[in-house]
């Protein structure tokens, strides 16, 4: 049911946010491979791995006995299985294709539409923390690249931190498929240095895709609809469900008369800092960003990325005053933040700038609400950015010129 509070209401909230890279240096202790000091975090392509369909011919001789475990699954494919046993016999089978310590298998949830780990397994004597229960970073790095990740320490920090947490030198992550999109992957850590190859992960791979059709079954159609409304990157709602809601909110406001609020915002010289750490840095703090977006939000309330550094919130029954007093607090939780960019000697202070447009006091119309949020925002930047506009204020300076 949606919540009853009113962002006309003000009310004491709290704007938490620390350094998101938790699993850093400072909290698990020194490497156990290099120090971090002493080298570049290389970005995570590096441990794409480049799959195939099907099976090369020296895989298939020197590694025959792991092909019948694909046959096997396949055979069993047709059965009636929950998902948690899917997901269960694909590690049993894994675990006959290589040696695994620890394993981690994350798969999509309907109900909260995000990431649940379903099962783990090696896991007894560090407990699981609370940062595991709804990913981590190699759960992002596989969605956004749908490829196996070889990884190994002394290459990426990110990395290196969270196998410090785990206490393994190397992991092998697949991704698991349905209706052709990463809803989910298999986690396999060892004890071992180098302990996966490319074999591995092409043998693995095709394990996962022969289980694609158990795993969509289960996925049902109508998880897969809301997950193809989800934007991989930072977790928020796409452009498309966006669009799709700005339209239902205008018909129900109509029906209703009732007002309601749309916030566009934008990073702020987010443009440097890509291109002075590279694209994965930049990945992270759009994803440290919308964490800011949503917190407090509203059930009600929609926050999705409409593309880039690019956000847009729509704010249901919410006046001016009130549209105002949420982007004021969004943007004071930004300015007061301090984001991870790459290395633990490379922290970020960030700013957004917000436009705001009210419907139907600015606009009446689908496209002349965006637009004028759009022109709010531009004027919040071209005014320094670091600010909020109404448009309401920028059509009252735009008439006080025209006379």
């Amino acid at each position: 049911m949606a919540s009853s509070k009113t962002w006309d209401r003000p009310r004491e909230l709290s704007t938490r946010f620390a350094l998101l890279n938790s699993l850093g240096a400072a909290k698990h202790g020194p490497s156990m491979a290099a120090n971090p000091e002493h080298y570049d975090s290389a970005p995570p392509e590096i441990f794409v791995v480049e799959v195939f369909s099907e099976l090369g011919r020296e895989v298939l001789q020197e590694r025959w006995q792991d092909v019948n475990v694909l046959l096997r699954l396949s055979m069993l494919s047709g059965l009636e299985m929950q998902l948690e046993s899917t997901l269960n016999l694909l590690l049993d089978l894994a675990g006959e294709v290589v040696n695994y310590s620890r394993a981690l298998v994350y798969f999509w949830e309907e109900g909260r539409e995000q990431f649940q780990l379903m099962v783990n397994r090696g896991m007894e004597d560090l407990g699981l923390a609370q940062d595991l229960i709804h990913g981590n970073i190699l759960n992002f790095w596989a969605t956004k690249y749908a490829r196996p990740l070889l990884v190994d320490q002394g290459h990426n920090l990110q990395a290196d931190a969270f196998l410090r947490m785990l206490r393994v030198p190397s992991a092998l992550v697949v991704p698991l498929v349905a209706e052709n999109r990463v809803a989910g992957t298999m986690q396999l850590f060892s004890e071992k240095e180098n302990a996966f190859d490319r074999a591995d992960a092409q043998l693995l791979w095709i394990l996962a895709l022969v289980a694609e059709n158990q795993l969509t079954r289960e996925h049902g159609n109508e998880t897969l609809i809301r997950f193809a409304f989800t934007d991989f990157l930072t977790g928020l709602k796409t452009r498309g469900y966006f669009e799709q809601q700005l339209e239902l909110e205008i018909k129900r406001s109509e029906r209703k008369k009732q007002e309601f609020a749309l916030l566009m915002i934008d990073i702020d010289f987010f443009k440097p800092l890509n291109d002075r750490y590279g694209h994965h840095a930049g990945d992270q703090v759009l994803r440290d960003v919308s964490a800011i977006l949503v917190k407090d939000m509203r059930e009600v309330d929609t926050v999705a990325r409409y593309g880039g550094e690019e956000f847009v919130i729509i704010l249901p029954e919410t006046s001016q005053h009130g549209a105002l007093f949420v982007a004021q607090r969004l943007r004071k939780a930004v300015e007061q933040s301090k984001f991870f960019a790459g290395s633990p000697q490379a922290v970020e202070s960030l700013t957004i700038s917000i436009g705001i447009a009210i419907f139907d006091q600015d606009a009446s119309f689908k496209r002349d609400l965006i637009e004028n949020a759009d022109a709010a925002l531009y004027a919040a930047k071209k005014q320094g950015r670091n600010q909020v506009m109404m448009y309401s204020q920028l059509a009252q300076r735009r008439g006080k010129e025209a006379s």
